[in-house]
């Protein structure tokens, strides 16, 4: 659903490092810093790593790697589309992105080839709850890679030309949407699951919002939240003591200024089990989507939630794909998830069938959801699913990349890192009875949003659901 690039995951955020070495040494005293050694908590031995907070508010995350001589720049922008107006959809996708569309003294095509002679390009994500905008180089290149990153951030020109042609560029993509049936239908299923708040809107907006989008709102957007006090940054990889203060100096020369605080609509409560059918002539498979409201990323029930869904339809040996792919033969992948997000995010399942076999396929997953929020998972099926949480759990932060990454998004949440030092410990002593709870707290099976979409001859196979039909062009 709509998780564009999203956070190079939020699963990411869910797992820790296992490694060990010296710490950091200390840099400039003028900031508010904070080393983190490994600590024999019971827990993971976390990578060590240096956290200093500017004066103007910029937290950065020191992560020393020496076997490389690499070193990359990771900057979270705590703004996404919970920031934009309903009818500005796509405002902070279109001010990400121009960002490498020059500077006040570098034109695009001036940015492009300097990061090009170190070998590197700018990355840019937007999604619903933040903005990351990373590079890498050779270490030996480190200080050019630092002048053009923090000319990039801090001195964007958004010039009339390149924002007419980013904003044409969102336009296409947003319109060959249509053409992936199934981001087409995850895209359909957030907005009928959340109505006006943001996270039912694509994070790139529509035709209609992004050429509403003027160069004042872009410049607004830009200097509400793009600022040091609404950032965090990591900085990995080989380096010493005088890089950390030559990036202390440098970003402590952005200003910092006061973050608008903005409010959402919330999403529109569960009413019953509503049916949305969505039909074009020709598809030649239907795509099916079961969803509900969740929690939020800061929630208690997180973990006990991870664990539960694993034994639904997070794993290879999930009831739902035993059920629905090998026993019934009914789709070659389904599965279920819980995307926790700053805000409430939603638990969805995702699959899809012949267009003969859409109805019964809706239905045996229903059922699958039914008998799991009644009974929960075994103790074996608990067991498996702990085994598979933590036999993934290293390798999703197994780099000091994503170690860094996790530290910036925690810090984002609110969430200590003492999430990562007692992850195993903290999933081994979760029951299955306390995850059959916060499962069944958490999902009703009849409170569901079901957003189906296939050819027009699918339909008498929904008519039980009194489902709401709308074809699509």
């Amino acid at each position: 659903m709509k998780k564009m690039i999203f956070l190079l995951s939020l699963p990411f955020v869910t797992s820790p490092l296992i490694s060990c070495s010296s710490p950091a040494p200390k840099a400039d005293n003028s900031a508010k810093e904070k080393v983190v050694k490994s600590a024999s908590t019971g827990g993971f031995q976390l990578r060590p790593y240096r956290e200093a907070v500017l004066e103007n508010g910029l937290k950065i995350f020191f992560v020393r790697e020496t076997s490389l001589p690499r070193l990359s720049l990771n900057l979270m922008v705590k703004t996404g589309s919970l920031q934009e107006a309903k009818d500005l959809a796509g405002l902070n996708s279109l001010t990400a992105n121009l960002l490498e569309q020059g500077t006040q003294s570098r034109s695009a095509l001036q940015l492009a080839d300097e990061f090009g002679a170190l070998g590197t390009s700018l990355g840019i994500d937007t999604n619903s709850d933040f903005t990351t905008i990373s590079a890498d180089s050779l270490s030996i290149s480190s200080e050019k890679l630092l002048t053009l990153f923090s000319d990039v951030v801090m001195n964007p020109a958004f010039k009339d030309a390149e924002i007419l042609r980013v904003k044409s560029q969102m336009i296409a993509m947003i319109q060959k949407k249509v053409d992936n049936p199934s981001n087409f239908a995850s895209d359909r299923m957030d907005a009928f699951l959340y109505g006006d708040h943001p996270y039912g809107r694509d994070v790139m907006g529509t035709v209609q919002s992004v050429r509403k989008i003027k160069k004042q709102n872009v410049i607004r957007h830009y200097l509400s939240f793009y600022k040091p006090n609404n950032a965090s940054l990591a900085v990995v990889g080989n380096f010493d003591e005088a890089f950390e203060k030559n990036v202390e100096a440098l970003f402590s020369k952005w200003t910092k200024r006061n973050i608008p605080e903005v409010k959402w609509a919330a999403a529109p409560a569960m009413e019953g089990v509503q049916v949305k059918l969505l039909v074009k002539k020709g598809l030649q498979q239907t795509q099916i989507r079961i969803a509900s409201i969740g929690v939020a990323r800061s929630s208690d029930k997180f973990l006990p939630l991870r664990l539960s869904n694993e034994s639904l339809g997070g794993s290879f040996a999930s009831r739902l794909n035993q059920k629905i792919r090998d026993d019934l033969g009914l789709t070659y992948s389904i599965g279920s998830s819980f995307d926790a997000r700053k805000d409430s995010g939603d638990f969805t399942i995702s699959t899809f069938t012949k267009n003969e076999s859409a109805g019964q396929t809706l239905q045996e997953s229903l059922n699958v959801l039914d008998a799991y929020v009644k009974s929960g998972a075994t103790d074996a099926e608990t067991a498996a699913a702990r085994s598979q949480l933590v036999g993934q759990f290293p390798r999703a932060i197994e780099t000091p990349d994503r170690f860094a990454y996790n530290l910036m998004v925690l810090d984002f949440m609110g969430i200590s890192n003492d999430y990562l030092k007692n992850f195993i410990r903290n999933v081994g002593k979760i029951k299955s009875k306390s995850a059959q709870e916060a499962f069944g707290q958490t999902v009703n099976p009849g409170q569901l949003k079901i957003l189906v979409y296939g050819d027009e001859a699918i339909i008498p196979q929904f008519e039980k659901w009194k489902p709401e039909i709308e074809k699509i062009r």
